[in-house]
């Protein structure tokens, strides 16, 4: 505290100027230093001033008189307005300003307390101990600068310019809410009945009426009109409503990033407009500190972020995110066995894959054996994953390292779903015994076909062909390629866990741009279609494409990535490739055909080792990627996590059977699904 203190006692013998460096230079004294692990320093250097102004009434005046001195001839209103509040009108928009002004910044302007505040809190960690300080502490400090600044006439110039500046930021913000309440983007979900007026510019009419009043008008201006204060926060209550409304409408119609956008900024500029009205409208006998403090930290936490890329793909992302995942959390449904039926149905249907997955591995390996320029063969081995994986779909057959990307967002749903705590854990606890024994039976549908029809190809060909698919030196490579300590499979099936993930995001992605933009609708009617295929025909088409064009595009999307991984990796000089448990079974089936089954037995037993952890790695990195999502678009937090161990745990060690079978009679499901229709 000795340049803090040396600071104070420097501002007690001078005058009050417009000079704000000694301002920086009390926040540089007062934020974590070097060496210092966490916010916890700088929160207690923050109570140590208040309790030093509490003890010297005079340090506070003099503190007060300096901080008041620096807003007369100084605009505020804009970084009251636009502070912390989303304004770009796309991501794009935003990227492209934020990476200028980061790469290029712009020369700040002393007379603008927007330019003035990104000077004295210069540090991106400055929104943090800003935060952990929180409103309690700030409101404290904020409420004895101003009882100390009450009694100095002096101080009269800066009170009157802020309150200014506010009441010119409302009527900046109750614009820019009215501009989005009547939007084309949002009036396709909301359009007020043809007697009522629009929330958002009825706000407008009544906000600009009161801040004229209030320009004149001497404080507490909560006196000048009560009742129209009143009615504002209904209006304002109206349009927060309208704004959940079409948060469900576009749960059901899809929605998109400007739809998003729209949100975000409308609900913020409502937040803003309560805050400031909170403190410009507070009656003299109770004080808005709590709110002044609450502002305080939204304007360094949004100037800290206000460059931010990471920050700026967060809040514009938050919504689309959540709808792409739950439509995944609808599909993740159907990957989740709850009796017998169900389970020996996904038993079956595992198996159909494995077949497919057995003649794709030979067509890839066909494809490898023809010797292609790099890109031509990265082409076809993806137009031979995408037309597999897509054939499975269409056959209804699963692919097991598919179910995780689902499954994770339908656990997220189920926490989000369920507020009592004890009984969440207990359901998610179920759910997971139902999840495990469900991916579990379709990995080993998927191998247990997928191995004996590889193996039954191969000896075929070799019959009939008189040579092996693969030569002894391609097929101990196959084999090579599997062995968890002598290759980088664990770490090529991560990638194929990354591309698994991505690939769910978009089927969740297409299914709601299905439904938000309407194609099914237009399909059905378009009339050469309708001429070419028939009126009923073409009504079926677009019912499928309704229910089957994210499951389409992800597969579509999922094939492209695994054959073009290899060859970007070539081309950037980078290990890259990928590992898939079903690719791989069936591989070392072609490759012991190679080698007329002469392998060394504890090698061949390592390598079918790594053939269960390449299916822990796809299953674990789609898992985790796709839960974390889904997790952050219902931004939810997670707590409890040694309870629900100790629940699972408990419910494992009770009766282990259900995590690996199904009931022997057929039960209701652990936890209900979502009531939200389906796309």
């Amino acid at each position: 505290m000795l340049d803090t203190e040396r600071l104070l006692a420097w501002l007690v013998q001078r005058p009050p100027s417009p000079d704000y460096a000694w301002l920086a230079e009390l926040v540089g004294g007062l934020r974590p230093r070097p060496g210092e692990d966490d916010e916890q320093p700088a929160v207690q250097r923050l109570d140590a001033l208040a309790a030093r102004l509490e003890g010297s009434p005079e340090l506070a005046r003099a503190l007060s008189r300096h901080l008041l001195a620096l807003f007369p001839d100084r605009r505020a209103r804009h970084l009251l307005a636009e502070t912390g509040v989303i304004l770009e009108t796309g991501f794009f928009a935003g990227l492209l300003n934020r990476l200028g002004r980061r790469y290029l910044p712009p020369v700040p302007d002393d007379r603008l307390w927007l330019d003035i505040l990104g000077q004295i809190f210069d540090r991106r960690a400055d929104g943090r101990w800003i935060a952990a300080a929180g409103e309690e502490r700030l409101g404290r400090l904020i409420g004895l600068l101003m009882q100390a600044g009450q009694d100095q006439p002096e101080a009269g110039a800066g009170l009157d310019q802020l309150r200014a500046e506010a009441l010119e930021a409302l009527r900046l913000l109750t614009h820019r809410l009215a501009a989005l309440g009547i939007a084309p983007t949002l009036m396709r979900y909301y359009a007020p009945p043809h007697e009522l007026d629009s929330p958002f510019m009825a706000q407008a009419a009544e906000l600009l009426a009161w801040c004229q009043t209030a320009q004149s008008a001497r404080p507490p201006l909560c006196d000048i009109d009560g009742p129209s204060l009143l009615h504002i926060g209904v209006l304002l209550d109206q349009c927060d409503e309208v704004l959940r409304r079409v948060r469900r409408m576009a749960h059901e119609q899809g929605t998109s990033v400007a739809l998003t956008h729209l949100i975000l900024q409308a609900g913020e500029s409502v937040g803003r407009i309560r805050l400031l009205l909170a403190i410009v409208g507070a009656p003299a006998d109770a004080p808005a500190h709590q709110a002044t403090a609450r502002l305080v930290g939204h304007l360094v936490e949004g100037e800290c972020a206000r460059d931010s890329v990471a920050d700026l793909f967060t809040r514009s992302t938050d919504l689309l995110a959540l709808q792409v995942t739950e439509n995944a959390s609808r599909t993740g449904e159907h990957y989740v066995t709850t009796d017998r039926s169900e389970y020996w149905s996904m038993a079956r249907s595992a198996m159909g894959a494995g077949v497919i997955v057995g003649v794709m591995a030979l067509t890839k390996i066909l494809i490898a054996n023809l010797h292609l320029p790099e890109f031509w063969e990265a082409l076809g081995f993806s137009l031979n994953y995408a037309a597999g994986f897509v054939l499975i779909h269409v056959l209804h057959f699963t692919v097991a390292t598919k179910q995780p990307a689902m499954t994770a967002a339908r656990i997220a749903a189920v926490i989000s779903e369920d507020r009592d705590r004890k009984r969440s854990l207990e359901g998610l606890a179920a759910l997971t015994a139902q999840i495990s024994r469900t991916q579990l039976v379709a990995i080993v549908g998927n191998v247990v076909l997928a191995f004996p029809v590889a193996l039954l190809i191969a000896w075929a060909w070799a019959q009939l062909a008189g040579s092996p698919v693969t030569a002894p030196a391609k097929s101990a490579k196959l084999l090579a390629d599997v062995h968890p300590f002598y290759s980088a499979a664990l770490p090529h099936a991560a990638i194929a866990g990354v591309c698994l993930y991505l690939s769910g995001i978009i089927s969740g992605f297409y299914d709601n741009r299905c439904v938000y933009a309407g194609i099914p609708q237009r399909l059905a009617r378009l009339g050469w279609l309708r001429r070419l295929l028939g009126e009923r025909r073409c009504l079926a088409l677009a019912a499928y494409v309704e229910h089957n064009l994210g499951a389409i595009a992800g597969n579509t999307a999922f094939g492209f990535m695994l054959g073009f991984v290899g060859f970007f990796g070539q081309i950037l000089g980078l290990p890259l490739d990928i590992r898939h448990v079903t690719f791989s079974a069936a591989n070392i089936a072609y490759a012991l055909v190679g080698v007329d089954f002469v392998v060394d037995t504890g090698y061949l037993a390592v390598c079918v080792l790594g053939i269960g952890l390449v299916a822990l790695t796809n299953l674990g990195v789609s898992f985790a990627l796709a839960f974390n999502t889904a997790v952050k678009a219902r931004r939810l937090r997670l707590k409890g996590g040694r309870d629900f161990a100790r629940i699972l745990w408990a419910q494992f060690r009770s009766s282990p059977r259900p995590f690996f079978l199904p009931p022997r009679e057929a039960a209701p499901a652990a936890i209900a699904p979502p009531s939200s229709p389906g796309v």
